[in-house]
């Protein structure tokens, strides 16, 4: 039997997840910066790199945040390319149309249709996009979410046969000594400067602990088939604390 996404034998109590977005989102890209040691960036490129690869004419981000991997797909797309990016918190698709501007007036990158709403009962027809992109969302999504099968369920109605989904998320590092030492950082270190830089020492606790207690690659892996995808690719990056994987819609 593969992963149940954390909710077998207990009543699913969800986390707040918008009320935590909401107070977090005027400092959440310094946090990013800060405790990946600007990696974050560097991966991103590398995960739209991958979403661009089938030249795909419509691209969806799921759980967009402030819009980092969206924009970065779009600073890489060719004209005439459609990008969506879609969140359920209005303070952050607020941020996300701030730096969106900001990037428009700098240069002609193709244009991005923010839009708000729940990934569970999505606004778009089935078999709309072309490739889709999820970067440190889709834990929010599975992890102790009493909602997790819905999500991915409207993660794939929307993708296109043959379509790319591309995930970057955190992962439980293979390496027993390097998971004894991430835990030991995102246990002790994150969470409270994290909260400190924030102010919202809750929405960090959240954060680190889904980190920490998240799936390995290979789980990751699992789960995405057994929604009905086929895994192209499985890339573990900094020493196994993050997963690059690519499924693709059977």
């Amino acid at each position: 039997m593969g992963p149940q996404f954390g909710t077998m034998g207990r009543q699913m109590e969800d986390y707040p997840l918008k009320d935590f977005y909401s107070d977090i989102y005027t400092s959440y890209d310094r946090v990013n910066r800060i405790f990946t040691f600007g990696r974050d960036l560097k991966w991103r490129r590398r995960a739209a790199s991958e979403c661009l690869d089938p030249d795909p004419d419509k691209v969806l981000d799921v759980c967009t945040g402030t819009g980092d991997f969206i924009l970065e797909v779009a600073s890489q797309g060719r004209e005439g390319i459609s990008l969506t990016g879609y969140d359920f918190s209005k303070t952050m698709l607020q941020e996300a149309r701030r730096k969106q501007q900001l990037m428009q007036e700098r240069n002609s990158a193709p244009p991005v249709e923010f839009v708000e709403g729940d990934v569970g009962a999505m606004p778009f027809e089935d078999d709309h996009f072309d490739a889709m992109g999820i970067t440190f969302g889709i834990r929010n999504l599975v992890y102790q979410n009493s909602k997790a099968s819905q999500h991915l369920s409207e993660m794939y109605r929307v993708l296109r046969p043959g379509g790319h989904l591309v995930i970057l998320e955190s992962s439980r590092p293979d390496s027993a000594i390097w998971r004894f030492f991430n835990s030991i950082y995102l246990q002790f270190i994150l969470p409270y400067l994290g909260g400190v830089i924030s102010g919202n020492l809750k929405a960090y606790r959240y954060l680190a602990s889904s980190s920490r207690n998240y799936y390995s690659i290979g789980e990751m892996g699992q789960i995405l088939e057994e929604a009905g995808f086929m895994i192209g690719k499985s890339e573990p990056l900094f020493l196994g604390s993050v997963m690059l994987v690519v499924a693709v819609k059977n």
